[in-house]
């Protein structure tokens, strides 16, 4: 039987599903590996934050139904509990050992590692279990395939790593055939289904079932069900600090599973020995019940202490199109909430540090390569006189003032912020902001927002930010009658060591939020070609693009997460057919 097999384009995603091709070849069956657009290995940013149920599921999963390919191969532990309609796990082939691995330099184990040492993770599991053991050390939120997070220890190319270990799966290890890089083998309670593979096919084709049959291993198939039976009743999703191992010893099926705070000081265990043959709804189940009674709600939020809506994203309504064939209307049912189908599988370039913007354009599906290409770098200024207001144009610029010891309550009787980030940090340094735009962070809203605070009556001001700001609110308050004094704290320099290490063929689009941003990175990678997407932050930001030579498509309208994901979704729907 010819079978056209799903996988995405990852290493680790390649291997796994050639290990399955392998073994129906073994049976006789002749295999074709087909590629499904979708980036990551893992995940590309925190989960948590992603809010995500099948992010890396889903685009496997839609080419599945729509008849692209026969069969999928799933990392089970990235796997959503709740069913789809039109699909099944066909087999669970005998899993890996399902723990974790600690990949350190010099050979270091994690009690080896010195005080503050940088343990690199994408799992707020392994996150909160390293904590818990070792609080002195400094956990870090990585991304990137198992090469990628490797190199961030060892160093590679372009220079040494950033990180002292990371913690990996040792099964995805074992299967790349990098035992070598594992220094230490952890007794961290694993994800529910770590180590095993889900082989997925589509429910009512049974000569597919029928060939996949032999590769499901029974013992696997009992504790991973009893494992993904506590993430069902917990409601808690496949990225939580949820952890759950169970396996058969002398007849029973000895389980734990455990909640945890992300920070580590908090956890809940529950521990059942069942006798054989064991339902593993039930024991899950049980499970998670203990669970709740010992308090896991109050240590990290879960699904099971509010309503459900897991059925809205995970029922899809079909209809027959032309020809008479099944089509699903309602795709997104397949995504986290929030996914935009458009980004799914899209790589995007965002050339700044890591931080709010990129967790919500990973939210909305994209895999984001957050990169910082510039820096802020303090002048030397004098604070004029006492003012009416203090114009706080940057967060770099609160930043630049408060270092120079400047106090931002006494330089002026009220303070204006060009936006919630800029006026989170004033803040932050002890300030009370008194004007803010509601809608876009720019010249024109602050202005309005100043003038809407303030009065008829012009006013002096100070406007503090960065020396290649433009001049266009300094100019707007003169122009109605207002004392302006421009102080500039800071400038802003490119990075000539930014870590770009992707070419522009590998991204579809790039969001720029600022003009030095845009001019950065078009000295570090050159222009990109008309194949990748530019999103501006803003008006100024998309004036400054289209000055540095870059062709805009979209600019968002707000200068947020939403507003980005709006521009970006815009932008990459004009390519589909």
């Amino acid at each position: 039987m010819k079978l056209r097999l799903g996988t995405r384009g990852s290493e680790l995603a390649r291997t796994q599903s050639g290990h399955v091709a392998v073994a129906l070849e073994a049976l006789g069956h002749e295999v074709e590996l087909v590629t499904i657009r979708s980036q990551g290995d893992v995940t590309t940013g925190s989960l948590l934050d992603a809010g995500g149920l099948g992010l890396f599921a889903a685009a496997l999963r839609v080419a599945l139904l729509g008849g692209e390919v026969d069969l999928v191969v799933h990392s089970l532990k990235d796997l959503p509990t709740a069913p789809v309609d039109g699909l099944t796990i066909a087999a669970l082939p005998e899993r890996e050992l399902p723990f974790d691995a600690l990949c350190a330099r010099d050979g270091l184990t994690l009690d080896g590692l010195p005080p503050m040492a940088r343990v690199g993770t994408g799992s707020p599991r392994r996150a909160a279990q390293v904590r818990a053991r070792r609080p002195d050390l400094s956990v870090v939120e990585i991304r990137g395939n198992v090469g990628t997070r490797l190199g961030r220890v060892h160093g590679d190319a372009a220079g040494s790593g950033d990180l002292d270990a990371v913690v990996l799966a040792r099964a995805g290890l074992a299967r790349l055939g990098r035992f070598d890089a594992i220094t230490d083998t952890l007794d961290l309670l694993p994800a529910p289904g770590q180590g095993a593979l889900a082989v997925e096919c589509r429910a009512g084709d049974e000569a597919v079932r029928a060939a996949l049959a032999p590769l499901d291993h029974a013992e696997t198939r009992l504790c991973v069900s009893a494992e993904r039976a506590v993430l069902a009743a917990l409601q808690a999703g496949c990225a939580a600090p949820v952890a759950a191992y169970g396996r058969v010893v002398n007849g029973h099926l000895e389980f734990t599973a455990s909640v945890f705070s992300a920070d580590g000081a908090r956890q809940a265990t529950a521990r059942t020995t069942t006798r054989m043959p064991a339902d593993p709804a039930t024991v899950g189940g049980a499970a998670a019940a203990e669970l709740l009674a010992r308090g896991a709600a109050e240590i990290t939020p879960l699904g099971a202490t509010r309503e459900s809506r897991l059925e809205a994203f995970h029922t899809d309504t079909g209809h027959t199109g032309a020809g008479g064939h099944e089509r699903f209307h309602h795709e997104r049912a397949l995504w986290a909430p929030g996914t935009e189908e458009v980004l799914v599988g899209r790589r995007v370039l965002l050339p700044r540090a890591e931080g709010e913007l990129a967790r919500a354009i990973r939210a909305a599906g994209a895999d984001v390569d957050a990169v910082q290409v510039t820096e802020p770098r303090a002048l030397a200024f004098t604070m004029p006189a006492r003012a009416d207001w203090l114009i706080l144009t940057s967060a770099a610029g609160v930043v630049a003032l408060t270092d120079a010891g400047v106090d931002l309550t006494a330089a002026a009787r009220r303070i204006a912020a060009v936006g919630r980030a800029t006026a989170s940090a004033a803040e932050s340094a002890g300030a009370v902001v008194s004007a803010v735009p509601s809608g876009r962070s720019d010249a024109d809203s602050l202005l309005d927002a100043l003038l809407q605070a303030s009065g008829p009556v012009p006013s002096s001001a100070i406007v503090a930010g960065s020396a290649l700001s433009g001049p266009r609110l300094a100019e707007g308050l003169a122009a109605r009658g207002w004392q302006v004094e421009v102080v500039h704290t800071y400038t802003t320099v490119a990075l000539a060591d930014a870590p770009l290490t992707r070419p522009w063929a590998d991204y579809d689009a790039i969001v720029l939020t600022s003009g030095s941003i845009a001019r950065a990175t078009v000295a570090l990678l050159g222009p990109p070609d008309d194949r990748v997407a530019v999103i501006a932050l803003g008006r100024p930001s998309a004036e400054a693009s289209a000055a540095a030579g870059l062709r805009v498509d979209a600019v968002a309208a707000t200068q947020d997460g939403p507003g980005v994901v709006d521009a970006l979704t815009r932008a990459l729907a004009q390519e589909q057919p």
